[in-house]
């Protein structure tokens, strides 16, 4: 399979969150935290946010009033939802695995429901692999399994991005219940809400809400935001995929 480019070399910072690398957290309205919480990066609010949380929420990095990040997001998140599909799904319910193309793999999705003993959502390629999903309506890690999301053959947690595209400021976008899961990448929702309930969870990307309300319970955010390998990696694929080609018309020839 040929790895699909992105649009165009000269727009491929659209797609990327690098202004923004440091945030770990980033609400657009309130800012709920609940128990011993840790954030490894920045934690920004939008302009008219709220906060609602003690001295058990830990920020190690900056604190921000911020009316540029939210504008950030929503500018990526549009960009990725035009992305053509290298794959579909009406729904991801069960353990699946996806395999890398070698470049830019996007996932179009309608809802990512997992909640059972075995219900992995498995991400396999290499280090200049990039996953973009396009879930149209909610994210649920649910239940009580933890392994609910894993990473193989050096996927970079900085190469996955969910881009939640429900558009209602009162519906969770991502929900998670489960105690102790580790999941991967960065989630964007530019207009929904975000609720992560679960207990002692670990998160490696970021979380960027827009939406009425960002819940945290007790557990670690650690800031790895998405961004884009560098240009030479995905010339380097452009160039092969050039080469086979040129030698498969040569061939017919």
């Amino acid at each position: 399979m040929l790895a699909l480019p992105l649009k165009s070399y000269a727009d491929i910072d659209q797609l990327g969150l690098d202004t923004v690398t440091n945030f770990a957290v980033y609400a657009g309205g309130s800012l709920t935290v609940n128990g011993a919480t840790t954030a490894n990066g920045d934690v920004g609010l939008g302009p008219n946010g709220t906060q609602n949380f003690g001295d058990a929420f830990t920020i190690n990095g900056t604190y921000w009033a911020d009316s540029t990040v939210g504008a950030t997001v929503a500018a990526v998140s549009a960009y990725a939802a035009l992305l053509p599909a290298t794959t579909n799904f009406t729904r991801i319910n069960s353990a699946t695995t996806i395999i890398g193309n070698g470049g830019t793999n996007v996932i179009d999705v309608g809802t990512i429901s997992l909640n059972g003993t075995f219900h992995t959502l498995t991400l396999q390629g290499g280090p200049n692999d990039v996953f973009v999903f396009n879930v149209s309506n909610n994210v649920a890690f649910l239940g009580t399994w933890p392994t609910l999301m894993s990473l193989s053959s050096g996927v970079a947690t900085n190469h996955i991005l969910f881009n939640l595209l429900n558009t209602s400021s009162t519906a969770n976008a991502l929900t998670v219940t489960v105690a102790n899961v580790t999941l991967f990448g960065t989630f964007i929702a530019p207009d929904a809400s975000m609720d992560i309930i679960g207990s002692d969870d670990t998160i490696y990307g970021g979380l960027f809400a827009g939406g009425n309300n960002l819940t945290l319970n007790s557990g670690t955010i650690t800031a790895d935001v998405f961004e884009i390998p560098e240009p030479s990696s995905f010339a380097l694929v452009g160039i092969s995929c050039l080469i086979g080609l040129g030698l498969r018309s040569r061939r017919r020839r």
